[in-house]
């Protein structure tokens, strides 16, 4: 993603901080370096440090438990209202769901115990006892201070991401539940549903009060569920479609050969977003519309094909499953898959067409028992 950097890669999966991070960070140090100097100024900038860090061991939980399910991570992006970790595809049961849904919070709960367990060997007992836990929480910076502070952080980030609103750790936990009763589209959309009127409440209190991450973290809630919803449905219209039913057989194809030019002179005569490149009967690479025209800007109209297309050709048999492509389709960024049948390569699929394929399903299964629409 744009405006982040690496900061880590942990079992290949990539930990990526975006740059609002470091106004979070001057944030706190700001925070506490009113109150108390420079030395709060630099414990301010640590707590937040180490809170991302316990946010991204978060995420390690959820990505972790996900590729021993068999589900590929992309990467673990932080952002100022939380981490998200980036699946390739959708678990494949509601089990698994449950499961890696569960691994977050999870981590976190045993985040806090072990920081209790380590500050009752280091300051004593009566740091659990008679409000010192409390008192701890109120104190000038100290490392008491910051073991509080992450201990409380911690428990407030297990409870709150169990919320039951998805796309939360909750909601999600609370589709795998319902799922086993419902199935996957019903159980979906009452976690939307549920999701989408907390996210309202949360919104509508952060507006009275004042507080914009509130708001941020409602709008974010909000949207997320409606896209689970979308997404639901999209998965639901493609089931027993396969890949021949999207491929278009008949777009156009390039040839090595051939100069950026002529491929330009098709992109702009065409909204075919993906094309081919074949020599004889053979595919040999792919180029995308927005691929053509970076390429004619930076090297020229004068550039052969050869040397721009993607060489990375995918295929996926023409009895594949539709809804299996799209999760190739995403696991891939969006890059075409090629359709091959018995007697080769019969076109590219995409993600635009799985769309275009999932509207249609949609619309004649609508329609189904309607036949006076049909006639």
């Amino acid at each position: 993603m744009k405006l982040s950097w690496r900061v880590a890669t942990v079992s290949g999966i990539a930990i990526r901080v975006h740059v609002t991070f470091l106004f979070v960070v001057a944030l706190g140090a700001m925070e506490w370096g009113l109150s108390h100097g420079t030395r709060g100024a630099l414990f301010g900038a640590l707590l937040v440090c180490l809170l991302f860090a316990c946010v991204a061991l978060h995420e390690l939980g959820h990505s972790l438990v996900a590729q021993r399910l068999g589900v590929s991570v992309r990467e673990i992006l932080l952002l100022p209202i939380g981490g998200v970790a980036r699946l390739g595809r959708e678990p494949k049961t509601a089990l698994h769901e449950l499961l890696i849904a569960v691994a977050g919070p999870l981590v976190n709960v045993i985040l806090a115990v072990l920081l209790v367990v380590g500050a009752r060997v280091v300051v004593g007992p009566v740091w659990l006892s008679d409000g010192g836990f409390v008192r701890a929480l109120m104190a000038p910076p100290a490392p008491a201070t910051l073991v509080a502070a992450l201990t409380a952080a911690n428990l407030a980030l297990a409870v709150f991401n169990m919320i039951p609103a998805l796309p939360m750790d909750g909601g999600r936990v609370l589709r795998a539940v319902l799922t086993f009763f419902l199935g996957k589209l019903r159980a979906t959309s009452i976690a939307a549903t549920v999701g989408q009127f907390l996210a309202a409440g949360l919104a509508a209190f952060g507006l009275m009060s004042g507080n914009v991450v509130l708001v941020a973290i409602g709008v974010f809630v909000f949207l997320g569920a409606a896209q689970e919803r979308t997404t639901a449905k999209v998965m639901a219209s493609l089931a027993g479609l396969r890949a021949a039913d999207a491929v278009d057989a008949r777009a156009i194809v390039l040839e090595p050969g051939d100069m950026l030019a002529h491929a330009l002179a098709h992109a702009l005569r065409s909204s075919q977003p993906y094309y081919a490149v074949v020599l004889g009967e053979r595919l040999v690479g792919t180029l995308g519309r927005e691929e053509i025209l970076d390429a004619v800007r930076k090297l020229g109209p004068l550039t052969f094909v050869a040397g721009v297309m993607n060489r990375d050709v995918v295929e996926v048999g023409v009895e594949e499953p539709l809804s299996e492509v799209r999760t190739q389709l995403i696991e891939r960024g969006g890059r075409p898959l090629a359709v091959r049948g018995p007697q080769g390569t019969i076109g590219l699929i995409g993600l635009e067409d799985v769309a275009r394929a999932a509207t249609m399903a949609d619309l004649l299964h609508h329609f189904a028992g309607d036949r006076s629409a049909l006639r």
